[in-house]
């Protein structure tokens, strides 16, 4: 803190910082723990959790459902269920959409321990991502700024939504403050030697393998070790594994080091993007953590460490850069793009607190301090609250069910048919599946005929939010597309499982057994 202390004040300063830590650490874990969905649920976690089983696998790409050729056109479309497009592969091979950083980390832990051990893989990069806030602002501004940042990042909205599901938001954050942290070392050590800056590189290299577009980053940990020219080689040397493993994989999953499975990247940037993406950005950040974290970017006008704290507001600066041109969403919880820069911008919020404090005895800054701490952390879970961070668990729990449905419920010969539900099928039930929402609307029946004639029965997996797109899509090319009929099974009203082989026995007064499936909401 900027106040002066005194030796023995000072070390129960620091006791009390190291306890609040402990306690932010403490708040991750049993969030993480006791409200985690532990569930492959969205497109997302579905292309993070399938490429690591992909990778443990050794395949380039997921296996197709059926084998080419097959009469319908788009056949490539059709195979690749949620999270994952039409790959290079002749065989018609699925490639995950997303960066392949998380998957490494997954499949290295499914290897390790087993297929539930990839839900273990954001907790504790979470866990990573608060000690490294605690790092980065005590070595920036004091113990204080370090641990009040450190539970602030424990309560913001944006970090405990990512930190409950399974995906790259919290892992980016963990390692981008990490490296940053580990660029600027601990205090009373100002010029780093070439271990920092070497270990600063790797961590940096690891957090591009998670998010590659935010590569040219890389040149921040590097000045904040400048002037240093033995730091700064070093870390330029430290990153180049990680920048060369994702050159590697995108070569041996895309075919080539410059693809991603992001696709045309024309139609994900544009300049038009930016002035919608400029107010959405900061208006959700607010909305999640109240303007108050804006405050942040007057951090260098005040800073003891000016350069220091303008890098930092430079790395924040650079993370909204790198999303302004990339196509507008219209949720709040898309900060979590942002939230690499969430832990920057609270440590730089902090620091104008404490500057703001600082003329007060040593006590009452370190009780206001305090207060605001305690009052923002209060208000962010409120929020988190609010925003269904506590609820996504149960919300989650259909597509567990969905898997576990289909693995004891649907024969061996089943293929369902599914859009947002495919990836669950095939990650929990291990069934081949095709995607609706890419079939030719005229081909529907003869897909279905053409499964039968292969000796699979297909079934349809179609969720509440997703039938009126069904029947919009189908509607006047086949009969199944009205979904008239009784339903195999319901989950919970939310997904259901049909057999269209069942229309026409109920349409001439057979009946149809519904299974209906509940689960609890704790």
């Amino acid at each position: 803190m900027a106040v002066a202390l005194s030796p023995a004040h000072g070390r129960h300063v620091v006791v009390a910082c190291l306890a609040v830590t402990a306690s932010a650490l403490l708040l991750a874990a049993v969030v993480s723990i006791r409200w985690g969905a532990f569930a492959i649920g969205g497109s997302d976690s579905h292309c993070y959790a399938g490429q690591a089983r992909m990778f443990v696998q050794r395949r380039a790409s997921l296996a197709p459902p059926l084998a080419l050729p097959v009469p319908w056109p788009n056949a490539a479309a059709t195979f690749a269920p949620s999270g994952f497009a039409p790959g290079p592969d002749p065989a018609g091979g699925s490639v995950p959409l997303c960066a392949a950083g998380l998957a490494v980390a997954m499949a290295g832990a499914m290897r390790a321990a087993g297929d539930g051990a990839i839900f273990a893989v954001v907790p504790l990069l979470g866990l990573l991502a608060v000690w490294s806030t605690w790092l980065l602002g005590r070595r920036f501004a004091g113990p204080v700024v370090g641990a009040s940042s450190a539970l602030l990042v424990a309560c913001s909205p944006t970090f405990l939504y990512q930190l409950v599901q399974p995906m790259s938001d919290v892992p980016a954050a963990a390692l981008w403050t990490a490296a940053l942290a580990t660029a600027l070392g601990p205090p009373g050590i100002e010029r780093p030697g070439a271990a920092r800056g070497l270990v600063a590189g790797l961590i940096t290299g690891a957090a591009v393998m998670i998010r590659p577009n935010l590569a040219p980053l890389a040149i921040i940990p590097a000045l904040i070790m400048w002037p240093s020219r033995a730091a700064v080689a070093a870390s330029a040397v430290g990153a180049v594994p990680g920048i060369a493993a994702v050159a590697l994989l995108q070569a041996a999953v895309y075919g080539s080091p410059l693809r991603s499975g992001y696709g045309d990247l024309s139609q994900l940037f544009s300049l038009h993007y930016v002035a919608t993406n400029v107010v959405n950005y900061p208006a959700w950040l607010a909305f999640a953590h109240t303007p108050v974290l804006a405050l942040g970017v007057l951090a260098p006008l005040v800073a003891p460490r000016r350069g220091i704290a303008w890098a930092l507001l430079a790395f924040a600066v650079g993370v909204l850069a790198a999303y302004l041109p990339y196509v507008p969403f219209t949720d709040w919880w898309y900060t979590r793009f942002m939230l690499p820069a969430i832990p920057a911008l609270i440590i730089l919020m902090m620091t104008l607190v404490d500057q703001a404090v600082r003329r007060l005895p040593a006590r009452a800054a370190f009780a206001a301090m305090a207060v605001v701490t305690v009052v923002l952390g209060v208000h962010w879970l409120r929020r988190a609250d609010d925003v269904a961070v506590f609820r996504l668990k149960s919300l989650e729990q259909k597509y567990i069910e969905l898997g576990r449905l289909a693995s004891s419920r649907l024969p061996r010969n089943a293929i369902v048919v599914a859009a947002q539900p495919a990836g669950r099928v095939r990650y929990y039930a291990h069934l081949p599946t095709l995607s609706w929402d890419a079939i030719d609307p005229a081909w529907l029946d003869r897909v279905f005929a053409e499964c039968r004639a292969r000796g699979l029965t297909p079934y349809l997996a179609v969720e509440a939010w997703e039938m009126e797109a069904f029947r919009s899509r189908f509607r006047g090319y086949s009969p199944a597309a009205d979904l008239d009929w009784p339903p195999r099974a319901t989950l919970g009203n939310v997904i259901f499982v049909f057999d269209p082989a069942d229309r026409d026995r109920y349409l001439s007064g057979g009946q149809i057994p519904t299974e209906r499936v509940t689960w609890g909401t704790r």
